[in-house]
């Protein structure tokens, strides 16, 4: 069976108000903060896989898209990094559709905007 596993991640350090950060995005802090550790959070936690990883990450961003701005500034706040992940499995039977794993224009150009890194991990089967 095929799966992928995606989300933006918030790295932060001890300065970090992280309902400062969620109500500044409209985002659900008791939701958010489920996902968090003492050092990063996940937002848009997708599982549901779809052979276009764009698809997925579209999900993941839904809550942040339009909001570039903002997050860049909470970036300069709080001294953030942002990643957005990509952790596909793959597998080496020849039956099944490969996946899309390149990011398409609009995925990329929220990265440019917010200043995030892409992080892809993989696991080949």
């Amino acid at each position: 069976m095929d799966y992928c596993l995606t989300y933006f991640r918030v790295m932060y350090n001890d300065n970090f108000d992280m309902k400062d950060f969620c109500d500044k995005l409209g985002l659900d802090y008791e939701h958010e903060k489920e996902y968090g550790t003492d050092c990063s959070m996940e937002i848009g936690r997708n599982e549901f896989y779809n052979v276009n990883i764009n698809e997925m990450l579209r999900y993941t961003l839904k809550d942040l898209f339009g909001k570039e701005e903002i997050l860049l500034e909470l970036k300069k706040k709080y001294n953030l990094e942002y990643y957005l992940e990509r952790v596909p499995e793959l597998h080496s039977d020849t039956t099944r559709v490969n996946p899309v794993l390149s990011l398409e224009d609009d995925i990329i150009e929220f990265m440019y905007k917010t200043k995030t890194k892409d992080d892809l991990d993989y696991f080949i089967y």
